[in-house]
């Protein structure tokens, strides 16, 4: 090897060559830059590594002089990066690194980056005559931080800022991108749950670019925004929703949420009354907070609005059918220690509101139709004195009782229901989770009652239910081999537990009901999806029932239904161009199926389905403009339909 070629790859010692010669190795007095660390091994052990390079630099890349060489360290980094520079081959001179790059379209700028290539150009701000080139470890706010190795010299990391001993340019073969950082959870989820419809609403992630929202374990969507509307939900069941941040980076963990549609929230609710549906909203405005009810009567609409009020606190504001066939809406107002219910009867409101009262604990906090009145129950006490506190409008004013102590029970799925006699039970797993307690408030008293042992069931799909015995935990049991059921019922006589024999689970919009008798269901899909299977539990034994092939309908707004009949599957059916019902019922005499006319299916915000007083159901949304609202009725064997005048339909679901 010639001595200029030599020359060329060398640094020296001697001072007097060591301008000529050594680039980078030994910069100038006037240099701004520092070193960290030197060597290998010393970089390493204060956590500044080389890459691998100390390992491989015997090997020449692309051409250039193995060993302590600052080309072939950079173009080692390059490669493990994964970038294709062999067009530098044949230039092994630093210098020639930023000219032949721009030849090859690549960006040379002033504008560093991790990844990049720092570059010195022959004889520029302190480098030799063979120019230098080092990795761009670290970019801050006036400075960089660079890795180098020099031939004849040894590895430094550097920290350079402008002024002196700085870069000509960075040359940007193939940045490091640096990772999305990890996505926290999205924030807490809230709900406004409608029998047929579940709004769900978030706070954002940052760094988010969608999220993926799941019901008991199955996707339902993926969205940009921090929300999403649920219409393929059934009245009376109980839902566990996931909701997942995602961006390059992956998913983060789960908010979660377990939602009741036994209640309907404050906007835009279609309830069951004496006479038949009604829709019930918030109307007027800030300072005139009013509320407004349309509902069908044997002599047509009526529809009647409260004077100014108080909508109350968003968290539990809750629309109800009363027991006497009047609605209710019930709210804290105040501090948040008072409950105001409105009523409503068809004709004229009237409103109360309690004394100060122990409200309980926001989560599990629900508002129940009672045979007494409408009533605010929840978690009262605290971690040491676990108790439960219920606050009911009775016909001789307000009263409240609260519980003794006993086992709030696993967060998870714990629940508040009516039961059928008008009292209220507040059901949960404690324990190990195999045995479940029920709290029963009659009105005055509370009892409690705890099973033996027992399966509980799938978290998916597990439900607590109202039965002619008493309050029941059902849920799919056994394995996807032996797809079962159980039910385990706190009777008059004790704690009664039955599995099913071998069936099928079915598609993800199953459902269990409460039947007219007093009896439960647990209805799905089956086959190739258009089969209805109903598993029927009486108290004692298991009847299973699948129906013929029929129209299942849409997903949007299938829902399952407890009628007069049997339970049924109902949905919207047709097309576009010709807008249908049909409902799949399961009677004394077998399986029925009947589908409407042409009609209209409304506006997709707030359509429903609900049970009627006397066991037919009803299909309600709004038409037209959207303040007149139709509703078709379906009594077993044939379709009503009937629309209201131009109304107030109050305010949609509102999150605020």
């Amino acid at each position: 090897m010639r001595i200029a070629r030599v020359l060329r790859r060398r640094f020296v010692l001697l001072a007097v060559l060591a301008m000529a010669l050594a680039g980078l190795a030994v910069p100038p007095a006037n240099a701004v830059s520092t070193t960290l660390c030197t060597g290998y091994q010393g970089c390493a052990s204060i956590g500044r590594g080389d890459g691998g390079y100390a390992a491989n630099s015997g090997t020449r890349y692309w051409g250039m002089d193995p060993g302590h060489n600052c080309t072939n360290y950079a173009a080692y980094r390059l490669i493990n990066n994964g970038a294709d520079a062999s067009y530098l081959r044949g230039h092994g001179d630093a210098y020639q690194w930023g000219h032949r790059a721009r030849q090859y379209g690549v960006a040379v700028n002033g504008t560093p980056a991790v990844g990049s290539i720092a570059w010195w150009d022959r004889n520029s701000n302190g480098s030799g005559a063979y120019g230098h080139v080092a990795c761009v470890e670290e970019v801050g706010p006036g400075y960089v931080i660079i890795s180098e190795d020099n031939y004849g010299g040894n590895f430094h990391w550097k920290k350079l800022t402008p002024g002196g001993y700085y870069p000509t340019g960075f040359i940007h073969f193939k940045d490091v991108v640096a990772p999305p950082l990890a996505l926290n959870p999205p924030g807490m989820i809230t709900a406004l749950a409608h029998g047929s419809r579940v709004n769900l609403s978030w706070s954002a992630a940052a760094g988010a670019s969608d999220y993926q929202v799941y019901r008991d374990g199955a996707l339902l969507a993926t969205v940009g925004g921090t929300g999403h509307l649920d219409a393929q939900v059934s009245p009376g069941q109980s839902y566990n929703y996931a909701v997942v941040a995602r961006n390059s980076a992956g998913t983060s963990p789960p908010s979660t949420k377990r939602v009741s549609t036994n209640q309907n929230a404050a906007d835009r609710a279609y309830l069951s009354s004496k006479d038949g549906p009604a829709q019930c909203g918030r109307a007027g405005a800030q300072h005139h907070q009013a509320l407004v009810c349309t509902m069908r009567t044997a002599t047509g609409w009526s529809s009647a609005s409260t004077g100014a009020g108080d909508w109350g606190y968003l968290a539990d504001r809750t629309w109800l059918s009363n027991a006497d066939g009047s609605v209710s809406y019930c709210r804290r107002v105040g501090d948040g220690g008072r409950v105001m219910c409105d009523r409503f009867d068809g004709f004229t409101w009237s409103s109360t509101t309690s004394p100060q009262i122990d409200a309980g604990y926001p989560e599990n906090r629900g508002v129940l139709a009672t045979k007494d009145g409408p009533a605010l129950c929840g978690r009262a006490g605290g971690d040491t004195y676990q108790a439960l506190v219920c606050t009911v409008l009775t016909s001789s004013g307000w009263r409240s009782v609260t519980s003794g102590g006993g086992d709030w029970g696993y967060a998870a799925d714990r629940s508040w229901l009516v039961n059928l006699d008008g009292t209220v039970s507040y059901c949960g797993r404690v324990g190990d989770g195999g045995r479940v307690r029920c709290d029963r408030f009659d009105g005055t008293a509370w009892s409690s009652s705890t099973s033996p042992q027992t399966d509980v069931g799938y978290p998916d799909n597990r439900t607590y239910l109202a039965t002619k015995d008493g309050p029941a935990l059902c849920g799919r049991a056994g394995d996807p081999n032996h797809q079962a059921l159980v039910c385990t019922v706190s009777t008059p006589n004790g704690w009664v537990s039955v599995t099913s024999g071998r069936g099928d689970w079915g598609y993800g919009d199953r459902a269990w009901l409460t039947n007219t008798d007093g009896t439960v269901s647990y209805c799905r899909r089956v086959g190739d999806g258009g089969r209805v299977m109903c598993d029927r539990f009486d108290g004692a034994t298991w009847t299973s029932s699948t129906s013929p092939q029929v129209d299942t309908a849409y997903p949007d707004n299938r829902a399952y239904l407890s009628t007069k009949d049997g339970p049924a599957l109902c949905g919207r059916a047709g097309a576009e161009s010709y807008q249908s019902l049909v409902c799949t019922v399961l009677t004394p005499n077998g399986w029925r199926s009947v589908g409407t006319g042409h009609g209209d299916w409304g506006y997709a915000s707030d359509r429903a389905w609900l049970t009627n007083k006397d066991g037919t159901v009803s299909y309600c949304r709004r038409v037209g403009a959207g303040s007149n609202v139709l509703c078709d009725r379906f009594d077993g064997t044939t379709w009503t339909s009937v629309v209201s005048p131009a109304v107030d339909a109050g305010y949609p679901d509102t999150f605020a």
